[in-house]
């Protein structure tokens, strides 16, 4: 201090000048201070300020000293678009001073995003054979939000996330099939029916043979009957004695000739077997028809 009462000016070192935040250019809700991290005083703007104090940024360097060595004073400078000086009591988050070596800073804290919720107005669903699209009668908080659904079947395929709308594929498995889908917190259950069954039958229900000292008996007709015309029907025996010759009649109805084998040598007494009638287009479906035999004491 010279006897006029002013500090002297002395050059500070270059790793020791003053740092400065940078403020996006137009905002106003970010301060910006200097600090001053040296150990002496340090000519700012508007006159001398002590060592690790605070000085407003973005101020011009200070002018050359005057005669003397002094410096001449200058009024505060505040960065454009920033509003007060980081000095000011408005930038304090008590009202005050700023405490020096200090910045203050405003940052907005991030809004987390908002909980997508479904209120599901039906729990389950079901579905014919062929599939075909549905959709999930929902409500969803907030309108139109992404909420996550679950699928854990490959028969199900999600279509339209925000209207919840999704679609089966045709059962082709003979059997009822189920599934649950996930949406958000809830479960909705879906069960796909099987295919239709044709219907299918055969008269009579019982076939009784009587086999002669001989070997000789008589003859059986089988009338068989699908629902669908087009269809084909085989049948099938437990044993090679009995014989099944397929033929249509004069309505075109499926007929089956039984018989046993005159050289099947069967022994006296009975004997138990099964003519089953099947078809490809009803392959869960068949027509079992018992077949009971009775050979008497042959004499030879």
């Amino acid at each position: 201090m010279d006897a006029a009462g002013a500090q002297s000016w002395r050059p500070v070192p270059p790793n020791l000048w003053a740092m400065q935040a940078i403020v996006p250019p137009g905002t106003n809700d970010t301060r910006a201070v200097q600090v001053v991290p040296s150990a002496v005083p340090v000519a700012v703007p508007g006159g001398m300020m002590p060592a690790g104090g605070v000085a407003p940024a973005g101020g011009p360097p200070p002018p050359p000293p005057g005669p003397g060595g002094r410096f001449s004073p200058l009024p505060p400078v505040v960065i454009p678009g920033t509003g007060p000086t980081a000095t000011s009591p408005s930038n304090s988050p008590s009202g005050g001073p700023v405490a020096p070596g200090t910045i203050t800073t405003n940052i907005p804290t991030p809004r987390k995003a908002p909980t997508c919720e479904a209120t599901l107005q039906m729990v389950r669903t079901e579905l014919p054979s062929m599939g075909g699209g549905f959709q999930v009668p929902a409500m969803l908080q907030p309108a139109a939000c992404p909420i996550s659904i679950g699928i854990g079947v490959p028969w199900l395929k999600l279509v339209d996330t925000t209207r919840l709308q999704f679609a089966a594929e045709p059962n082709v498995t003979q059997g009822t099939r189920e599934a649950v889908i996930l949406i958000g917190s809830r479960t909705f259950f879906v069960r796909q029916a099987p295919p239709p069954q044709l219907g299918l039958a055969a008269a009579p229900s019982r076939l009784v043979f009587a086999v002669d000292q001989k070997g000789r008996s008589d003859k059986k007709v089988v009338t068989a009957w699908i629902e669908r015309p087009s269809s084909v029907l085989t049948a099938r025996t437990q044993h090679t004695w009995l014989v099944v010759t397929p033929h249509r009649d004069k309505q075109r109805r499926q007929m089956y000739e039984v018989s046993i084998r005159p050289d099947a040598a069967l022994p006296p007494g009975r004997h138990d077997t099964t003519i089953e009638l099947r078809s490809a287009d009803a392959p869960n479906r068949s027509v079992v028809i018992p077949v009971v035999v009775e050979v008497v004491g042959r004499f030879y």
